[in-house]
């Protein structure tokens, strides 16, 4: 089972998490993470599709199929910093989300914007936000302050008491994910990369649900919920009825944060 996070296949980053664990910028104590960028790809409504045929076609912009933007794309930069905090698991975690420009039926019932802000058991806070709007700040960093130095992610810079810039070999980790796969196949020699992936998707799902519901959420309340998107997966059918359906303004609902409650039972 090999894992999407493909950070954790970039020869640069391997080494910048070797530095961090050996010292380089003393003890974590914070980390801004940044998933700032336009809307994925839109597509606009085709009438000779079904209602759920165009949402499988827009995948991206339904929470039912993509889980909205914190497990489909904060996850990368919360993979990253679990990483580099030895796969601690967050205690908890609460989140801030809404939309504010992205209306109507192409952007399908996802929120343009999320904040969760994450308590780990060492103490560390991560500030996570990502966003999906046209003509607003974008970036897409993550910075890791220590008690000694900041690391800067994406540059591979460290600067305080060490300087260091990652002057390395590069490859590209898409690929090098790819080519794991297919040789430990060919090799028959398995690997296994679930209880990371599980940890960080689930630290991004419980992100999202913060957000959705505008609650705090512990991580043994997200273990012990078998909450899930309906339909179920063993359920879906290209002639199925999608679960949710755009109103007469052409927009689908959305959670409300306050109101929507995912662990009702």
């Amino acid at each position: 089972m090999v894992s999407g996070h493909e950070s954790r296949y970039s020869l640069a980053y391997q080494e910048q998490v070797r530095r961090i664990h050996e010292g380089a910028i003393g003890d974590v104590v914070a980390i801004q993470s940044m998933f700032l960028r336009a809307p994925y790809r839109v597509v606009p409504r085709d009438p000779k599709l079904t209602e759920v045929e165009y949402q499988f076609a827009n995948w991206y912009h339904f929470r039912w199929l993509s889980g909205d933007d914190v497990p489909q794309s904060l996850v990368h930069n919360l993979d990253r910093m679990r990483w580099v905090l030895r796969e601690e698991n967050p205690s908890w975690c609460f989140g801030l989300a809404g939309r504010s420009t992205s209306f109507g039926q192409v952007y399908g019932d996802m929120f343009d914007h999320h904040t969760v802000v994450y308590e780990f058991p060492s103490g560390v806070r991560l500030y996570a936000m990502c966003q999906t709007r046209t003509g607003c700040y974008h970036n897409w960093d993550d910075i890791i302050l220590g008690t000694k130095g900041t690391c800067h992610w994406t540059a591979c810079r460290i600067v305080g008491e060490t300087n260091w810039q990652y002057r390395g070999p590069r490859n590209n980790p898409h690929s090098e994910e790819q080519k794991i796969l297919i040789g430990s196949i060919r090799d028959g020699k398995p690997v296994n990369h679930k209880d990371t992936m599980i940890d960080s998707t689930c630290t991004a799902i419980m992100g999202q649900i913060a957000c959705d519901t505008g609650k705090p959420v512990r991580w043994e309340q997200l273990m012990a919920s078998d909450f899930e998107f309906e339909p179920k997966v063993t359920e879906v059918r290209m002639g199925m009825d999608p679960p949710t359906v755009p109103d007469p303004s052409g927009n689908y609902p959305l959670p409300v944060p306050g109101f929507t409650d995912y662990f009702a039972t």
